[in-house]
């Protein structure tokens, strides 16, 4: 292993044991390693990188308060993520009965029907990811990490929670850890391996071009999926724009790319800090109790709303999960404000045309909070 120590600290470990960040995915060191030589032969890299950074001082001012309104709604048992579309609310569910995704009213909030069949078999998945609006006003997309598997829904009810159509990841395209829409025939990915930040694939799995590279990010020569795994976090897109967004989890980086132009603005803040971590075969291992970044993140039409937790892990443990600060920013990586919540939510979705925020609470009964905001 190669030890890092950007902060001049001890690695701190518990019981002679790497600490709970640990985010490698051995399942797929294997098909990483066969795939690599791949992934690095056919690589592209367009544009250039525009950097952006704030700090704490220098967002105080722009702080405003939010004070939402919870709803309980009697389905939800374990929420996970959420996505507001044409008025609907979209939630996954980690633990689901016979489907994985309740659809809800998105102005009164009343429930309206479950969809997304549990299962192996055709038109149904294993474990719910991510939800995806997809280019289709009618339809929206969920993604099964573990199943490996992209499925469309209808945003109706039609007494059938099986996938209209599905995709299944193979070949390259295996290796997509993100997957959000890039066009009506192409994803835009991030992946376990390979040295581009954004990888482009089509519907077939065909790879078409990749955008950023990782060399460079951090201090020191490292492996690119050692980078890559300590900016893990979250993927999203607007196909119709050609802007995406990704928001790492362990560390104050988020990135904005312009497909068309192929540039990519960064934004490091408020923490302007790498976290030490040690580079193994599989990725990257955090091992310094450093400030968790961005839980969840949201690109609109016209703002890139982030989800910061800010609370290290021995803070979590002592505070609970759930975070209160939520950063906005413009296309162009400048920060506008930061909406203080004043109810911890562990995700969220955004109605940008009502100025509406969605949350899923952290509480012992977990429900959907509403704030009103003005930009």
């Amino acid at each position: 292993m190669k030890k890092v120590d950007f902060l001049n600290r001890k690695v701190a470990t518990k019981n002679g044991r790497f600490p709970t960040r640990l985010k490698c995915n051995f399942s797929l060191v294997i098909i990483c390693f066969i795939w690599a030589t791949v992934f690095c032969s056919c690589s592209r890299n367009s544009g250039n990188t525009n950097k952006k950074s704030f700090t704490w001082d220098s967002i105080t001012p722009l702080e405003k308060e939010l004070f939402g309104k919870k709803y309980f709604i009697e389905e939800l048992k374990m929420p996970s993520r959420l996505l507001y579309k044409n008025d609907k609310l979209l939630i996954i569910e980690s633990a689901p009965g016979d489907s994985f995704v309740h659809v809800l009213d998105g102005n009164s909030l009343e429930y309206l029907f479950p969809t997304g069949a549990v299962g192996y078999g055709p038109g149904e998945m294993p474990k719910a990811w991510n939800l995806e609006g997809g280019t289709d006003p009618n339809t929206f997309w969920v993604h099964s990490l573990e199943g490996k598997l992209f499925s469309e829904y209808g945003l109706e009810n039609v007494n059938d929670s099986k996938a209209l159509r599905q995709v299944r990841q193979k070949e390259a395209f295996y290796l997509a850890m993100g997957i959000t829409w890039a066009s009506d025939s192409t994803f835009m990915t991030f992946l376990a391996r390979g040295e581009n930040k954004f990888v482009e694939f089509n519907t077939d799995g065909t790879r078409l071009k990749g955008y950023g590279k990782w060399k460079g990010l951090v201090p020191g020569d490292f492996e690119d999926h050692v980078i890559a795994d300590l900016h893990q976090g979250k993927l999203m897109g607007d196909p119709i724009a050609g802007k995406f967004i990704k928001a790492s989890i362990f560390r104050g980086h988020l990135e904005i790319l312009d497909k068309k132009s192929g540039e990519i603005i960064e934004i490091n803040g408020p923490e302007n800090a790498i976290p030490e971590f040690e580079a193994v075969d599989a990725g990257a291992v955090i091992t310094s109790d450093h400030p968790l970044a961005y839980m969840d993140a949201f690109l609109g039409k016209d703002h890139v709303f982030g989800l910061y937790s800010g609370k290290t892990d021995s803070e979590i443990m002592a505070q609970g999960r759930g975070e209160t600060n939520l950063f906005v920013f413009d296309l162009l990586g400048n920060i506008k404000t930061v909406f203080k919540l004043n109810t911890p939510i562990k995700s969220f979705t955004v109605d940008e045309e009502r100025q509406r925020i969605f949350g899923i609470t952290t509480d012992i009964d977990p429900g959907v909070v509403v704030f009103d905001f003005n930009l």
